[in-house]
């Protein structure tokens, strides 16, 4: 066996995410940023509003005819700073690498834009049926075990081995590039469990227009076990332990019927 321990200095891995294309978002109509919309928004959206980078974009339906009049949309920006060790072993006549990262920090990053039809750029858009279904969907992905469930699953990379017919030069671009596939695959996973989310919201309410039954039953829901077994999680095995923890379990909800909660 070939031991090769490689102390290497912190490396940054910078992923961005975005759910839905949002390039156009800032072409047309009125953008209201986070700040003003503190201003305005009543008391029980406060945390929510809080919890990530909101704004709101009002377009014109007749110049940008959309299916749904309203639309929430998130971009997840992740950067990992990590250690790691490396070593290639032979297995009768194959040789393989096996790397070892240590994660330092990570920093986590959302945002949201709301878009709405330019008619509700007014201060009663909060009463409205549209927005308070956009910021249901808003707080599935502001819900801070979603967090969690990406940071466990992330830490829980402590082992990573691939023959070196598949590596190539073994070098540090490669070695890196080995790591960060592998944060990717956990980092896809659980935005697809959101957009799974953001989906069974609209399904449940019939896109705002059903009221949810036991609303802070459903959100609580969404997260755990069963449903993460159901949609097809793939590292449920990984983030087992974490849906036990008391700090997961009692995690703040942060949809606007839960004020007080």
């Amino acid at each position: 066996m070939t031991y090769c321990p490689q102390g290497r200095p912190v490396i940054r891995l910078h992923i961005l995410f975005c759910a839905f294309a949002t390039v156009t978002l800032a072409l047309f109509g009125r953008t209201l940023h986070c700040a003003e919309s503190h201003r305005q928004a009543p008391p029980q959206f406060k945390a929510l509003l809080n919890a990530s980078d909101i704004e709101f974009d009002f377009y014109d339906p007749a110049i940008e005819p959309d299916r749904y009049p309203g639309r929430a949309l998130f971009a997840l920006d992740v950067r990992t700073r990590f250690l790691y060790e490396y070593q290639v072993v032979r297995r009768r006549a194959r040789r393989y690498v096996i790397i070892q990262p240590k994660i330092q920090k990570i920093q986590w990053k959302l945002k949201h834009t709301v878009r709405l039809p330019e008619s509700y750029d007014d201060p009663t858009m909060w009463d409205t049926v549209l927005l308070l279904h956009e910021l249901d969907h808003v707080a599935i992905t502001s819900d801070p075990r979603l967090r969690m469930l990406l940071e466990r699953a992330l830490f829980s990379v402590k082992r990573i081995e691939r023959p070196m017919t598949q590596v190539g030069a073994l070098n540090e671009a490669a070695i890196q590039k080995i790591i960060n596939d592998e944060f990717i695959k956990r980092r896809d996973a659980v935005v697809e469990l959101a957009t799974k989310n953001y989906k069974l919201l609209d399904k449940v309410s019939a896109h705002g227009a059903r009221n949810i039954p036991n609303r802070d039953a459903f959100f609580r829901k969404l997260y755990s076990k069963e449903p993460l077994d159901e949609a097809g999680f793939p590292y449920l095995g990984e983030v087992v332990d974490l849906l036990n923890d008391k700090k997961y379990e009692k995690a703040k909800l942060l949809h606007h019927s839960s004020i007080g909660k």
